[in-house]
């Protein structure tokens, strides 16, 4: 038997699926837990009369008997693929999907549209050596005479190589070796908002490794993503400083503070993104 048809307007692809947390939030929108299957029978009967004429000498007439014959066909879903299309409904229909960013609080669910680029700090990690070579042998050197360029071969400190104005390799290097082993992503919206995400690729639905060989740097198209709202940038946090109860002065505390907030924006979030954690990233497709 075929599957029976349905409507459908729209299909996604998703990326990325945070099955913990969307299965705990949808846990608690639904009364009955989370379906992880969906059992579907069908059955039917199928009737024959069978007659048999008696003649005996004082009784005449006929005996009719009903056979019966049952069918039955029973289909198991598996429910979990259902998880993120049921979890944006039932969102949906309570109302707790804010579209785009304007200055909202703390724990929001958020529906961004826009575009995204990946920064995997494993892979960077890895090139960094070779990129420290590929960098020496052209920094300085592209404009020199030959005898200059053997004169100068060798001496040159890979470490002392500016990335940008101010920034050594040496110490993009030590930072970079610093930074969790994660997948950062950059989102910004079709308004021009800013977001800053890291995923656990143990969600994701492509290979990782896939991902910096297929893309780069930048992942095309248009893409939508379902998150919470954790962090706020400098402009919109900062309206409400001035109320907020302040921790007590400790040395070593707010040095340590103080270094962690440079790294943030060096190597995480910059000081002007929407901090999320993602529960979905998709596309539609069709």
């Amino acid at each position: 038997m075929e599957q029976e048809q349905q409507n459908i307007d729209s299909l996604f692809d998703f990326l990325y699926i945070d099955r913990v947390r969307v299965s705990s939030l949808t846990a608690q929108l639904h009364n009955a837990g989370v379906v992880t299957s969906v059992k579907q029978t069908i059955s039917d009967t199928d009737k024959s009369n069978k007659s048999v004429e008696l003649n005996v000498k004082i009784l005449k007439g006929k005996i009719g008997a009903d056979d019966s014959i049952a069918h039955s066909q029973e289909k198991t879903f598996d429910a979990s693929w259902s998880l993120p299309i049921n979890f944006l409904d039932k969102l949906d229909e309570v109302g707790m999907i804010k579209t785009g960013l304007n200055g909202e609080n703390l724990g929001s669910v958020v529906h961004s549209i826009g575009k995204m680029r990946i920064f995997d700090v494993s892979t960077i990690q890895k090139i960094m050596p070779l990129f420290g070579e590929m960098a020496q042998a052209q920094a300085n050197t592209a404009n020199l005479p030959p005898k200059a360029k053997a004169k100068l071969k060798g001496k040159l400190d890979i470490d002392e190589i500016e990335v940008s104005p101010g920034l050594t390799f040496g110490v993009v290097k030590k930072l970079i070796n610093i930074v969790p082993n994660i997948l950062q992503v950059d989102f910004i919206d079709e308004d021009g908002e800013l977001m800053w995400m890291s995923i656990d690729k143990e969600f994701l639905t492509i290979n990782p490794d896939d991902l910096a060989l297929k893309y780069g740097g930048t992942i095309p198209g248009t893409w939508h993503v379902i998150g919470l709202i954790d962090a706020l940038p400098d402009y919109v946090q900062g309206k409400d400083i001035d109320s907020s109860p302040a921790f007590p002065e400790h040395d070593l505390k707010s040095g340590l503070q103080t270094f962690l907030d440079m790294v943030k924006e060096q190597a995480g979030r910059g000081s002007n993104s929407y901090g999320m954690t993602p529960l979905l990233i998709f596309r539609t497709v069709g």
